[in-house]
This record gives C-alpha cells, sequence and structure tokens, in this order.
C-alpha cells in the first residue's frame, strides 16, 4: 500500500448540477456514483479524506463538511475545508471531472509538499483553481478575501499566497513531463482529463474516453 501524505483530501460537492438536470454528485459514470470515485482517488494518498457541501446524503460516502456562505461558489467549500481540517496541507478537487487520474493528484501532492509551496492549483492545458492544495494557514487571508467580496476562485489562491509575501504555484504540464525522455499524452487527452461532466452528453463522451483511456504513467517511469 502507497504511502499516506499529510494531506487532508476535499470533494468539493457544493454545485446545483443545472445543467445536468439530476445531480451530479451520485450520478453514476461507468456504473458508479462520481462521488465515490474522487473520494476513492484522494484515500489512495490523503490521511483524511471528507466531502464539502451542504449534503448530509453524502455521508455515506466520507465525512460531511457543511459551508457556511451560500452562493460563494467553490471558494465557500475551500473555506469550510481549511476551517475544519487537522492537517497541515489541504487538496480539493471537484466531483465532477471523473477522468483525471489519481496518479497524476498524487504526483502533484508530492511535489506541492517536496517544494513547500503555500498554495498551488493545476493548470494543465488551462488553468484549474478548482483542484487546489493549499496550507492550513492561508485559511485566515482567504476568508479576508471572501469578506471583501471576492469570489473568483483563481485570484482568491494567488491573493491568499501573496497576501502574506508567499507565493503561488501552478503545476502545469512541464512539471508533469519533468523527464525529457518521457512522452506524456497529448494536449487533448490532457484537457478531457479535466472537462467537467456538465450535461448528459458530456457524461456519454467521458465514459466513451475512460474505455480506451491509456494509463497515466509519471515521467521516468
Amino acid at each position: 500500500m502507497s504511502e499516506l501524505l499529510p494531506v487532508h483530501g476535499f470533494v468539493l460537492a457544493g454545485g446545483k448540477s443545472l445543467r445536468m438536470g439530476v445531480d451530479k454528485a451520485t450520478l453514476a459514470f461507468r456504473g458508479r456514483p462520481m462521488v465515490e470515485i474522487a473520494v476513492e482517488k484522494l484515500r489512495g494518498f490523503c490521511a483524511d479524506v471528507s466531502i464539502v457541501g451542504n449534503r448530509n446524503d453524502l455521508a455515506g460516502y466520507a465525512a460531511v463538511v457543511q459551508e457556511e456562505r451560500l452562493d460563494a461558489g467553490p471558494a465557500a467549500g475551500i473555506e469550510a475545508g481549511l476551517k475544519s481540517t487537522q492537517q497541515e496541507w489541504v487538496m480539493f478537487i471537484p466531483v465532477d471531472v471523473p477522468l483525471v487520474p489519481e496518479k497524476l493528484l498524487r504526483l502533484w501532492c508530492e511535489e506541492a509538499l517536496r517544494v513547500g509551496m503555500t498554495v498551488s492549483y493545476l493548470g494543465i492545458t488551462q488553468k484549474q483553481p478548482a483542484f487546489c492544495l493549499l496550507k492550513r494557514e492561508r485559511l485566515a487571508s482567504f476568508t479576508r478575501l471572501l469578506n471583501d467580496g471576492e469570489r473568483r476562485l483563481e485570484v482568491l489562491l494567488n491573493l491568499a499566497a501573496s497576501a502574506d509575501n508567499c507565493a503561488s504555484w501552478m503545476y502545469d504540464e512541464r512539471d508533469l513531463y519533468g523527464s525529457p525522455n518521457y512522452q506524456g499524452p497529448d494536449s487533448e487527452t490532457l484537457a478531457h482529463w479535466f472537462s467537467n461532466v456538465n450535461s448528459p452528453a458530456e457524461l456519454a463522451d467521458a465514459e466513451a474516453r475512460a474505455k480506451v483511456a491509456a494509463p497515466f504513467r509519471p515521467a521516468g517511469c
């Protein structure tokens, strides 16, 4: 069994699923609820795993942390997770992105801990601030920015880091391809890894891609 990292992983499940028309968290992806898939990935390397969102019905998958703010988007979930954790680091992933490989999430997490970044988020093919990793000590800065009215997640993450003269770090494909001899997935595959499943058509497309997806191999493997 792989070593667990000193990180509290949270699945962001507070969305309203308006475009899908049914609850996305419990929607089956290849026969399994998407929330179950996301929780399982985090349990592969995080010391603690929870779900954040005002969703007591999801308690059967992992402990649920309630959001305190309404209409603040994923930022409300991030604040709630930072408040509830006892771990030094906190990771957040969306519930509706089932194609992201667990190995990639672990690789990013290991590297962020190694370099000691205070705030990190994924930026493979494009910025993905909902995939973010923060030190618990960023809570005060994050809350202050929310109280000031900021809601844009990328801005919140960058400002929460810079508020105390720290730096944010976007983990992108240059980090993913750590070895010059590593031939990673093409840009189209990377883009689909991070596509949100927001509609029945997108669900069908993601399931079709999952059937033929090649395994993710980190650099040097």
